[in-house]
């Protein structure tokens, strides 16, 4: 009998930002410390049109991939939808750049999706 695994599903995190660095490179953080294998996720970084200096969030190193989008200011609708549209994970979470998540976050986001699937 063979045992075979399906691997983890691929996900996207999308979050918008406007003007606010320093509480988005905290969401990154808790980000960072996930226990979901930092190879199925990740994060892309909404600056809707901002002007503290956000872009160098995309400079640092975490441990997921990190896709910075800048657009015109739209307001965080739209920068939601615009990293819907380039997200590349067959799932999508979206989070507020204020919001610190825990280390199980994305495991359990996955595994709830997993268990209320028919």
């Amino acid at each position: 009998m063979s045992l075979e695994t399906t691997p983890q599903p691929t996900i996207s995190v999308i979050i918008p930002t406007y003007n606010r660095k320093d509480s988005l490179l905290r969401t990154l953080d808790s980000l960072a410390r996930q226990t979901y294998p930092a190879e199925r996720f990740e994060v892309i970084v909404v600056d809707d049109g901002g002007s503290d200096g956000t872009e160098a969030v995309a400079q640092q190193s975490f441990p997921f991939a990190l896709r910075y989008i800048r657009q015109e200011n739209q307001g965080a609708a739209a920068a939601r939808n615009r990293g819907a549209a380039e997200a590349g994970g067959e799932l999508l979470i979206l989070l507020d750049d204020d919001i610190t998540v825990g280390t199980r976050f994305i495991g359990a986001f996955q595994a709830e999706l997993a268990h209320a699937a028919p």
